[in-house]
């Protein structure tokens, strides 16, 4: 009987485990009982008043930003690398309610420190051992950049999430 009991235990444990993924990265707001159309569109020009839109998916509710360029302090004792802001809008049905989600992650780029730090051996013999595309020859230096996430800015991305509420609730603070 004991046995039985830990059986149950077990499977009411995995049961609730079921469909809890990985939680999506950013800041979320209901914005109410409004028409999706309408909001998308109020997100839509609210997102970008602070990004270049990249792509807008009415269907798939996703609003993606191009990158931009921010100052961003050094991250290394001796210097830093470029830092750039590429954000990201989610909208969802939730019921009768929209949510919006806000991602603006901050990317540094990685290649130059990595290519720079990266010691070749020495080749002394006429035998080549290393092919062109190994040595950056085949590719263009925007295709070897390599970025990585450094952070994310929750102030801008609680900023969005306000200002589109405001836009869709013009009456409300």
């Amino acid at each position: 009987m004991r046995r039985h009991g830990w059986i149950v235990l077990a499977m009411v444990a995995a049961g609730a485990l079921v469909g809890c993924g990985p939680r999506t990265p950013g800041e979320s707001r209901m914005m109410g009982q409004v028409e999706y159309p309408a909001a998308f569109a109020s997100a839509r020009d609210v997102f970008a008043q602070y990004f270049s839109v990249a792509s807008a998916d009415l269907d798939a509710g996703v609003i993606r930003s191009l990158p931009r360029k921010i100052d961003a302090p050094n991250d290394r004792l001796l210097g830093g690398s470029p830092a750039r802001q590429v954000a990201t809008l989610r909208l969802r049905r939730d019921g009768g309610n929209v949510v919006a989600q806000v991602c603006v992650e901050t990317h540094r780029q990685g290649s130059a420190v990595y290519r720079q730090m990266a010691t070749r051996d020495e080749n002394y013999d006429s035998v080549p051992h290393e092919s062109p595309a190994q040595i950056d020859a085949a590719t263009t230096p925007e295709q070897n950049e390599t970025w990585r996430t450094a952070s994310r800015d929750r102030a801008l991305e609680i900023k969005i999430l306000n200002d589109v509420y405001r836009a869709l609730h013009p009456g409300e603070k």
